[in-house]
């Protein structure tokens, strides 16, 4: 008997079920149910197109945060150093590279902000946090790159300064190799001057000797005309007047031919040889009406 009831209720239920399947009531459910299924997948696959986005922005924010800070690093200078061509030109590449980067996940919160399709106020709360974040950091490139800029146009203005400055220092050199030439001449000519001024000739010997030397003729003091006067100097010792003023005859007997006035010198005997000596008193007296002193001895 329950075998039977069993049976019974079983082939119920089948005829129940398929009732229901072929019902219009049902179709008609379940393909809404199909319809909000295949909506669901696509809607489904667009959120997971957009939380990519979303990663895709946040990855290459945290790619900026670490360039960012190796630019900083790169374009400070050590010491007062001028950061190197080479690594200046790396710089500006990088802030380049950075910079698109921004404007790239600019765009993309851009486009994020004005999909209605996901209206949670977390996530608007994050694509706002992104989107500041971007602004400072684009805020941050622009100023190392103005700061950048402003270096370059520093050191071209001290290039400048250092170009004028080299060849002003150049010119002074110049002129103070003709500065050196020019003393130089004229401490020579000064010398030469010098040594011409104080300089004066003297000649010690026999009345024959000076004679023989041409210093003297029989007649008198010193050649005729006819001598010249280099020839005269030749035959005469050259001496500084300020450095002598004892001249020895390396005789006993001596007297002075030349004119010099009286006072300014004395003829002085050696007290142990005898040989007299000429004591000049007053130099630039003694020298002053002739350069040439000539001593004759006995």
């Amino acid at each position: 008997m329950k075998r039977l009831f069993f049976a019974l209720l079983l082939s119920l239920s089948v005829i129940l079920t398929s009732c229901v399947e072929n019902s219009s009531k049902y179709k008609a459910l379940k393909a809404q149910l199909d319809s909000l299924n295949t909506e669901y997948g696509i809607q489904s696959s667009e959120l997971d197109e957009v939380f990519a986005t979303l990663n895709e922005v946040e990855a290459g924010l945290k790619s900026i945060r670490e360039s960012e800070n190796i630019i900083a690093v790169q374009s400070q200078t050590q010491d007062g150093m001028e950061v190197p061509a080479e690594s200046k030109i790396q710089i500006k590449q990088d802030m380049e590279a950075v910079k698109q980067a921004i404007k790239k996940y600019q765009q993309q919160i851009a486009e994020l902000k004005k999909d209605n399709r996901i209206q949670s106020q977390q996530f608007k709360k994050r694509l706002n946090a992104l989107s500041k974040e971007l602004k400072e950091k684009s805020e941050l490139i622009e100023n190392l790159t103005a700061q950048l800029d402003e270096k370059d146009a520093q050191l071209e203005i001290k290039t400048k300064e250092i170009a004028s400055l080299g060849e002003v220092v150049s010119n002074l050199k110049n002129e103070v190799n003709t500065l050196s030439v020019e003393e130089k001449k004229l401490k020579d000519k000064v010398a030469s001057q010098e040594q011409e001024l104080y300089s004066v000739y003297y000649i010690v010997g026999s009345k024959s000797d000076l004679i023989d030397a041409g210093v003297i003729t029989k007649g008198g003091l010193f050649k005729s005309a006819k001598v010249s006067y280099l020839s005269e100097q030749d035959t005469f010792v050259k001496i500084d007047y300020r450095n002598i003023s004892i001249i020895n005859t390396n005789a006993k007997r001596a007297k002075v031919l030349s004119i010099h006035p009286k006072g300014t010198y004395t003829l002085e005997n050696d007290a142990e040889s005898g040989e007299v000596s000429l004591i000049i008193s007053d130099p630039a007296a003694f020298w002053e009406q002739t350069k040439y002193l000539v001593i004759q001895t006995n």
